[in-house]
């Protein structure tokens, strides 16, 4: 994630395509795995690769953002994601993020 100061709202800090899959996997009651994400970016105005779908989710995951389990499928191993408790919607996620920014802000700026 980049903050940008020049974009408004969720684009501040994620990408369109990464804001649109985040704001409809808040809107879902249930957990997403990547096919269905990246099924989802395909029908909106910024389709993206499934890889792209995956290192995204994955990378939410590693942040905290998204909770995952591991659930066995025929081919193997898939993750399903849901958002997690600091990021349970756009609001509590915002507030996080403006949270870690100021604090990385005030440690590498004001702190000697």
């Amino acid at each position: 994630m980049k903050f940008d100061m020049k974009k408004e709202g969720l684009e501040t800090v994620l990408l369109t395509w990464q804001a649109e899959l985040m704001r409809w996997i808040w809107s879902l009651n249930g957990e997403v795995d990547s096919r269905m994400a990246h099924a989802h970016l395909q029908e909106s105005e910024t389709p993206m690769s499934r890889a792209s779908s995956i290192n995204f989710l994955n990378t939410m995951a590693g942040e905290g953002f998204l909770a995952y389990r591991e659930a066995t499928t025929k081919g193997g191993w898939k993750r399903l994601y849901e958002p997690s408790k600091i990021a349970s919607d756009e609001e509590v996620f915002s507030r996080t993020i403006a949270e870690r920014i100021i604090d990385k802000a005030r440690r590498e700026l004001l702190e000697d």
